[in-house]
C-alpha cells in the first residue's frame, strides 16, 4: 500500500506499507482517482491547521478490491465514489436519522487520514455504486453536488425567490445551477471574472463582481426593492459582511456554507435589526444518491471544472507548482495507477 503523508507544510513523503486485513464491516477500495481540492493545498501549504502527520484527499473515486462477506451490498470491481463524512452513528442526531447533523463527524482529509492513498478500507455506508454512463471524472464533484443539495434543502426555496450566493469557488457554481433547477433566480455574487464568466455560460444571468459594480443597487433593480430573503455566504471566501446584509430582507436566512477556518465579524446590529436567521451547513451527508443522479442527467454540468491530471507518484514534486490561483476554475486530477 502507498500514501502520501503530510509530514509539514509542503513537506511531502510517500509511505509504503504492507496490505491490511478487513473485517466484516469494512470494504477495501482501490483508489482510481483523487479531486485534490482548495482545501488540500491549504492543508499542503499550512494555511488550515491538521495534525501531522496526515493524509489529505477528501473527493475520490475507485474499485472494491475486496469485500469482507458474500452478502456484501458490493462486489468486486464496482465502481463507487467515496462519501468523506462518517456519522458516528452514536450521538443524539444521528439516533433521529439526521446524519448530517452528527457532532462528532468524520471527515476524511480533515480531522482523520484522507484518500490520497492507493488502497483505503472504508464503511458500507459511505461507498455509492456509480452508474456506467458517469465519468469517473465527473463522479468527483458528487461531494460537492451533495454539499449544495443540502444547502438547497436548507434554504427551503421557493419558486421565483431571488437567492444570492457569495462564492469565490466553484462549488458555488454548482449551488447556483441547483438553485436555477428548483425555480428559483440565483444572484451569483464573485470576485472571479472566469468564474463570472463561466456562470454566464452555464445560464446564470445574474453575475455580479462586487468589486467592480455596487451590488445592492444591482439586486434592488432586480428584485424590485425586496432584496434577497435567502443568502448564501461560502465562509472559506472573502467578503465585505456589509455587502451581505445590504442586499439581504428583513427576516432573511443567511446560510454559512462550508468548514474553514477562517473568522469573519458578524455585525449584531444589523441581525438584530434586520431578524436575520443565520445558520450553517458543511456537509453533503444524506443526499449522495441525488447528486449522482444530478450528475448523470447533466441537471449539474462540471464540463468546465475538470482540469489536468497528476501522476500520484509524482505528486510532492507537482504540488510544489501549483498556486491557489491555478484551481479557482478547474480541478486537478491525480491519477494512481
Amino acid at each position: 500500500m502507498k500514501a502520501w503523508i503530510l509530514d509539514a507544510p509542503r513537506k511531502l513523503r510517500l509511505q509504503e506499507s504492507e496490505p491490511t486485513e478487513i473485517n466484516e464491516n469494512l470494504v477495501k477500495v482501490k483508489i482510481e482517482e483523487v479531486l485534490l481540492s482548495n482545501s488540500d493545498l491549504e492543508f499542503y501549504n499550512g494555511a488550515n491547521t491538521s495534525k501531522a502527520p496526515s493524509i489529505f484527499g477528501s473527493h475520490a473515486v475507485g474499485v472494491v478490491s475486496k469485500v469482507a462477506s458474500e452478502n456484501s451490498y458490493f462486489a468486486k470491481m464496482d465502481r463507487v465514489v467515496i462519501e468523506p463524512y462518517i456519522p458516528c452513528e452514536e450521538c443524539d442526531e444521528c439516533k433521529n436519522d439526521e446524519l448530517e447533523k452528527c457532532s462528532n463527524m468524520k471527515e476524511l482529509g480533515f480531522n482523520c487520514d484522507g484518500l490520497m492513498q492507493n488502497f483505503v478500507d472504508l464503511p458500507y455506508a459511505v461507498l455509492h455504486r456509480l452508474p456506467d454512463q458517469l465519468s469517473n471524472e465527473k463522479a468527483l464533484f458528487a461531494p460537492s453536488v451533495a454539499f449544495c443539495l443540502n444547502i438547497v434543502d436548507a434554504l427551503n426555496l421557493e419558486k421565483g425567490r431571488h437567492i444570492a450566493i457569495f462564492s469565490c469557488t466553484k462549488t458555488g457554481l454548482i449551488l447556483a445551477q441547483l438553485v436555477a433547477y428548483y425555480q428559483a433566480v440565483p444572484v451569483y455574487i464573485s470576485k472571479c471574472d472566469d468564474l463570472l464568466e463561466t456562470a454566464r455560460e452555464l445560464g446564470i444571468f445574474y453575475s455580479f463582481n462586487p468589486e467592480k459594480v455596487d451590488v445592492e443597487k444591482e439586486i434592488l433593480a432586480i428584485t424590485g426593492g425586496r432584496m434577497c430573503k435567502e443568502l448564501v455566504l461560502f465562509s472559506n471566501t472573502d467578503f465585505n459582511m456589509k455587502d451581505v446584509y445590504n442586499v439581504s430582507s428583513v427576516n432573511a436566512n443567511i446560510c454559512l456554507a462550508g468548514n474553514s477556518n477562517k473568522d469573519s465579524k458578524l455585525s449584531i446590529s444589523q441581525i438584530t435589526r434586520k431578524h436575520i436567521n443565520i445558520f450553517g451547513v458543511y456537509n453533503g451527508a444524506g443526499s449522495y444518491s441525488s447528486a449522482i443522479n444530478m450528475l448523470v442527467t447533466d441537471t449539474v454540468n462540471v464540463d468546465n471544472f475538470i482540469g489536468d491530471t497528476i501522476s500520484f507518484d509524482k505528486l510532492d514534486k507537482e504540488m510544489e507548482k501549483i498556486k491557489n490561483d491555478d484551481m479557482v476554475l478547474k480541478s486537478k486530477i491525480v491519477k494512481i495507477n
